[in-house]
């Protein structure tokens, strides 16, 4: 009987269990996710973005060096010249007087190099409160000024040199010719007075 009893208690128990599965399950509904709200903080962050600081007249006198640098290096001679006639025709200004000494100095005509040391001297006596932001770049710039007068000087001699030893050669070669000339008229000569 105790057998019997078992028997049902786990029938029964498995009955149970099969029915508490078959029941349907209800459809669970999707909960909203919960979005965090901030709440607000009571100091405020104030984030400082740095302000790009104002550039000194010497720093923009540098930079529109470079530029006119660049635009020259880049260019032809001739536009160089034709800047240079242009800046010379204007009034002067500091600026001015080194962009047309920097044109002078782009032209690879000879002496110009002198005229942009010379220009580049007279803006470094200039009393101009404008002046002072080309005080820094003078230096420099009379420097390339007087190494590029220099070196046209240098070849303006060796030029003239090649010029005098050509002339040299020239004259040589003249007097060569005539003892050419003077041999061949003694030569017929010397064979007729022979036997």
């Amino acid at each position: 009987m105790f057998k019997l009893l078992i028997r049902n208690l786990s029938l029964w128990s498995l009955c149970v269990l099969v029915a508490c599965s078959a029941t349907p399950t209800l459809p669970v509904q999707p909960q909203p996710a919960k979005v965090p709200v901030d709440t607000p903080d009571p100091t405020p962050v104030v984030k400082l973005v740095p302000m790009p600081s104002p550039l000194s007249p010497a720093d923009q006198a540098g930079r529109q060096l470079q530029q006119w640098q660049d635009a020259l290096r880049l260019a032809a001679p001739e536009t160089a010249s034709g800047l240079a006639s242009r800046l010379a025709a204007e009034p002067a200004t500091p600026a001015g007087m080194v962009h047309l000494a920097l044109a002078w100095l782009h032209t690879r005509t000879p002496g110009d190099a002198a005229r942009a040391q010379a220009q580049l001297e007279g803006l470094a006596n200039s009393t101009e409160p404008t002046a002072a932001a080309w005080a820094g770049w003078l230096p420099l710039l009379t420097a390339r000024a007087a190494e590029q007068k220099r070196l046209e000087e240098q070849v303006a001699r060796q030029s003239q040199q090649l010029r005098d030893n050509q002339r040299r050669i020239d004259q040589l070669t003249e007097q060569l010719e005539a003892l050419k000339a003077i041999e061949r008229s003694l030569a017929p000569r010397s064979m007729g007075k022979a036997p």
